[in-house]
């Protein structure tokens, strides 16, 4: 009866902590959600859908940068941001450092979610793989096998298996907590 109790109680301390890092995390995000709303309905991509890509990516961070070199919020590439910003947006002053500007770096990878959805016929998995390994490699493992749906177990890179699977389990919480609004 005392391990039971024991286990219980660490189970419930447990819980606590997930929710209390769930809600921080939230908290963060409202920071941004002005324009997460104002750019998902613009570009018609599900507010959730971004701040589960923007957790994954920066943790909520704008000054963000990887290693590979991808920066802020949404972590763009500079060069897939550059050609947005010119091919599709018009836009013919891009500048490097304006991925760090919270309204610039979250457009731009909205609109980016946006192309990639309309090329993959809004196949989310399809999409954030995509995001994550490049546009090419995808269209690669599709055209090798278009049959797939490609969830997260049968990409070929493990890397990208677990970001489209973070982000799949980001966005179910997110859906879940928003549900009952």
């Amino acid at each position: 009866m005392q391990n039971f109790k024991t286990v219980l109680g660490l189970c419930l301390i447990c819980i606590c902590l997930m929710i209390g890092y769930i809600f921080f995390n939230i908290h963060k995000a409202l920071n941004f959600y002005p324009l997460i709303e104002q750019y998902g309905t613009e570009y018609k991509v599900d507010p959730l859908l971004i701040t589960a890509v923007m957790k994954v990516e920066s943790n909520f961070d704008p000054n963000a940068k990887s290693k590979k070199g991808a920066i802020g919020l949404m972590q763009i590439m500079p060069s897939t941001a550059k050609e947005l910003s010119e091919k599709y947006l018009n836009m013919k002053d891009f500048n490097e450092d304006k991925l760090y500007d919270p309204q610039y770096n979250i457009m731009i990878g909205v609109f980016y979610i946006k192309i990639l959805s309309d090329m993959f016929n809004n196949n989310i998995n399809l999409v954030l793989a995509s995001y994550n390994a490049g546009l090419g490699n995808v269209q690669k493992w599709h055209k090798e096998n278009p049959i797939i749906e490609y969830d997260s177990y049968e990409m070929p890179f493990k890397e990208t298996k677990n970001y489209v699977s973070k982000i799949d389990k980001m966005y179910k919480i997110l859906k879940y907590f928003k549900r009952d609004r």
